[in-house]
């Protein structure tokens, strides 16, 4: 498969999940099955309730708004930095105002965060005992997988999600994302358990038991869509995981994901990412094609593509 194609399966397939997975968000698996008893599978099913009218039919949450900005960010200064990454965000939370995310506000009015992000996250984590680890961080892992070097891998991924969230399992989970994401794009083949336990086992045991289910298919224990643990990294990272690992095609890795409930959009647009990397663009579900803002998702593509070609060119001369 050509380069092009699993850039744009993978672009598009977060925004397919992320924009359909909406329609599920936050419901039990049983809501689902009242709602959407035959699935759903169309933008124009979606109810159009207090939280799903917010966004038109088609239209990508923060999930991808903020995915698409930190790749906006990087192509723009030509390499990952941290601070650049910072800045970015920090000017979408000015617009957006502050009360989007509650775990960005932990550091969101901290002045010296933008000096030094990581010591201000775990300065601010501290002072409030702020005890969640959410799952806001694991489309990073989408970003440094794709573009990240073997070396810079696992650093520029941790890094990444210390900028805002300074627990060891949100490190775990976006690292073991981002491992499945850069195993797909430079090796064509999944990361094995091997691999990814070994992140768990470097990083954050607590994290094992999660990635466990998801390997061995065991949905049910990883409780998609308890309203107590639905936002957690590790329920996020293994129910796309388990989407992904556990289908044989790009449409049922995204559908099976939103029928589970919980943080569908989060979820569905993670496995829908992977898949898209798997089997490419054209493999994903028909209505792909209806995504409000597929055309910027399409040029985005081939402005990384571009990228990733130059940065594998510049990589392989070093080692001539």
């Amino acid at each position: 498969m050509k380069l092009d194609d699993k850039i744009r399966g993978a672009i598009v397939g977060y925004a397919l999940g992320d924009a359909l997975g909406l329609g599920t968000e936050f419901m039990t698996r049983n809501e689902v099955e009242s709602y959407y008893p035959d699935g759903l599978r169309r933008f124009d099913q979606i109810i159009r309730d207090v939280h799903r009218s917010q966004w038109d039919p088609g239209e990508t949450t923060n999930d991808t708004v903020l995915l698409v900005r930190f790749i906006e960010t990087l192509l723009q200064r030509g390499q990952f930095k941290l601070h650049d990454m910072a800045l970015s965000l920090k000017e979408w939370m000015d617009l957006e105002g502050d009360e989007n995310i509650p775990a960005f506000n932990l550091f969101y009015h901290d002045p010296s965060w933008l000096d030094n992000p990581i010591a201000s996250a775990h300065r601010n984590r501290v002072k409030t005992s702020y005890e969640e680890a959410t799952n806001e961080t694991l489309q990073r892992g989408i970003l440094t997988g794709l573009t990240s070097s073997d070396d810079e891998l696992m650093e520029h991924t941790r890094r990444f999600v210390l900028m805002t969230h300074d627990d060891s399992r949100c490190v775990s989970s976006t690292k073991i994302i981002a491992k499945m994401v850069h195993s797909l794009l430079n090796k064509e083949r999944e990361a094995t358990a091997d691999e990814l336990m070994n992140i768990c086992m470097q990083n954050d045991m607590r994290t094992i038991p999660f990635l466990e289910h998801a390997l061995n298919g065991d949905i049910d224990k990883l409780k998609v869509d308890n309203e107590h643990c639905m936002m957690w990294t590790r329920v996020s990272m293994g129910a796309a995981l388990w989407g992904f690992l556990h289908t044989d095609n790009a449409s049922d890795a995204i559908f099976k994901v939103i029928d589970l409930g919980g943080d569908a959009d989060t979820n569905a647009a993670l496995s829908g990412a992977l898949a898209g990397l798997k089997y490419g663009y054209d493999a994903l579900p028909d209505e792909k094609e209806r995504l409000k803002n597929l055309d910027a998702l399409h040029d985005l593509s081939e402005r990384l593509t571009a990228h990733i070609e130059k940065s594998i060119e510049a990589r392989n001369r070093r080692y001539e």
